[in-house]
């Protein structure tokens, strides 16, 4: 369904681009029609047909002797062979523009998206996100300043609509196709400028969803409770990190939930052994997301399930709690 819909806004988008010459060539062969329709007592549809082969300069009837239709009879020829010209050269142009991943193709492309995400900033950080929703097969459009970026042809190869410019201007936005998209993520490495482009993003769209990446923890707080903007310090979340993984803990994944920073971290039962998960996860309030052991790999596990002496789980709480888990399993 969703293929059936892009091709279909993909025809649309070749209708808007080529809507001039179109116009042009309907206006001459419907008006033009009728009027020789009405000069000549044709029917109006051999009429049209008439103006039709007049446009490709092979006239099927005489010069005709009124004033209006032989200014008709040479207008219709220059109008119409300009009009199928221009068509060709567009046509060219884009298959050209394709074959060569020129940015008017990927523009064009990104025009046929709807209800994406706009992903500004195609850092370490963007490409990570990128890989995120390429695996969620999420839709997404992006925005890059450096047309040099070393991430950008490896993602144009995988088909990834990548739109030049700096997300600061309602232009690019524009071009990456704003209007029709439902979030956008600012991962630039410059708090300034996510900012900026995450206002300007708002003024268009009040309703979307804006998600950004900041470094300045004081301006993330400032930033989420005045303007409702999902802000990330990268500082607040990575510190905490840092810090678990130096004290010897085992640390996947860090983040921020209501305010809170969670970790997820993994343990070798040692002294845990033969308590089950619903007895650790309410003595320690944690939350057990998977046990794994030579035998099995169990994501949300059952909480009757035993724990045995080198089985392997991952917890999600936060640092003081994981730290006190860990303490008891260590004795």
């Amino acid at each position: 369904m969703r293929i059936a819909t892009k091709y279909g806004l993909f025809g649309w988008t070749l209708l808007r681009e080529f809507r001039w010459p179109l116009s042009v060539s309907a206006v001459l062969v419907f008006g033009g029609g009728l009027q020789l329709s009405l000069s000549l007592h044709h029917p109006y549809f051999k009429a049209c047909y008439t103006v039709f082969m007049l446009m490709l300069a092979q006239p099927t009837i005489d010069f005709p002797p009124q004033w209006y239709n032989e200014i008709l009879f040479v207008v219709v020829p220059i109008l119409g062979l300009g009009a199928i010209a221009d068509s060709i050269v567009r046509l060219g142009y884009l298959m050209f523009s394709s074959k060569r991943r020129l940015q008017e193709w990927w523009i064009m492309e990104a025009s046929t998206y709807r209800d994406h995400v706009v992903l500004c900033g195609l850092g370490k950080v963007g490409l990570r996100i990128c890989r995120e929703l390429l695996d969620l097969r999420e839709p997404f459009v992006v925005v890059e300043k450096d047309p040099e970026g070393e991430f950008v042809q490896e993602l144009q190869e995988e088909n990834v609509p990548v739109v030049l410019g700096d997300a600061r201007q309602l232009r690019v936005l524009e071009k990456a196709n704003l209007s029709s998209a439902r979030a956008i993520i600012l991962a630039t490495d410059d708090d300034l400028a996510n900012l900026d482009a995450a206002l300007t993003a708002r003024e268009v769209r009040p309703d979307i969803r804006v998600v950004m990446r900041l470094f300045d923890e004081t301006l993330a707080r400032k930033m989420t409770a005045a303007f409702s903007l999902s802000a990330i310090s990268t500082s607040q979340v990575s510190a905490p990190a840092f810090v678990a993984a130096a004290t010897g803990r085992t640390v996947l994944h860090s983040f921020q939930l209501d305010g809170q920073t969670l970790h997820v971290a993994d343990l070798q039962v040692a002294r845990l052994t033969g308590r089950k998960l619903a007895e650790v996860q309410h003595e320690f309030d944690v939350s057990v997301v998977l046990h794994k052991n030579p035998r099995i790999q169990d994501l949300n596990p059952h909480h009757d399930r035993p724990l045995d002496r080198g089985d392997t789980i991952v917890v999600m709480s936060t640092q003081e709690r994981i730290r006190r888990l860990e303490e008891a399993n260590r004795g």
